[in-house]
């Protein structure tokens, strides 16, 4: 009988050297990374209050919502960041302006506008107009959550700054945080 229990002892002893128990991945996340996903949040859901306040704009032609002057500039800043999103393209690709690092567009090629006073005046509108919509959404992304508000808003002009390179396309200019600009890579 003990050479019974002594043999399945050895047993569970040979079964369980052969297997190893391989402990869970874990990965942590930085705090500027929690960061960026609380600001990237934060301008989602903005967003998302933009388009629900718009579609029930457009279903309820005789009941406008009412809403505080501060929202209504950060409906009026989402819509007119999505209004001017073409010719903001059209501008980058023509390498007239780029990102900042401080989540802002800034012009690149004053030669070009130089040379056309119209193209000048078309520019300047949109980027000036451009970059006040950013700056409200970005003091609207302060004041409603809290970790931005611990990080300032120049950490949050840098979270904003990376998210708008990052959702630019190859060949823009871009402003490194050390003041440099180069062109975006294809693989960044």
């Amino acid at each position: 009988m003990t050479s019974k229990i002594i043999m399945a002892g050895l047993l569970v002893i040979i079964i369980l050297a052969g297997c190893s128990v391989k402990a869970p991945e874990v990965n942590i996340t930085g705090e500027k990374t929690a960061l960026e996903n609380q600001v990237i949040g934060t301008y989602r859901e903005i967003e998302q209050d933009a388009w629900t306040l718009a579609s029930v704009r457009s279903t309820t032609p005789g009941q406008q919502p009412t809403m505080s002057q501060e929202k209504k500039l950060v409906f009026e800043a989402v819509q007119g960041r999505k209004f001017n999103k073409d010719d903001i393209d059209e501008f980058k690709k023509a390498e007239i302006v780029g990102e900042n690092n401080q989540g802002l567009l800034e012009i690149r090629d004053m030669k070009k506008l130089d040379a056309d006073p119209e193209l000048n005046t078309r520019v300047t509108t949109i980027v000036d107009n451009e970059n006040r919509y950013r700056k409200i959404i970005m003091e609207r992304i302060v004041l409603l959550n809290e970790q931005a508000a611990e990080a300032g808003t120049e950490n949050v002009g840098k979270i904003f700054a990376k998210m708008n390179q990052d959702s630019s396309e190859a060949g823009v200019w871009i402003q490194s945080d050390d003041g440099t600009w180069q062109k975006k890579s294809i693989a960044k």
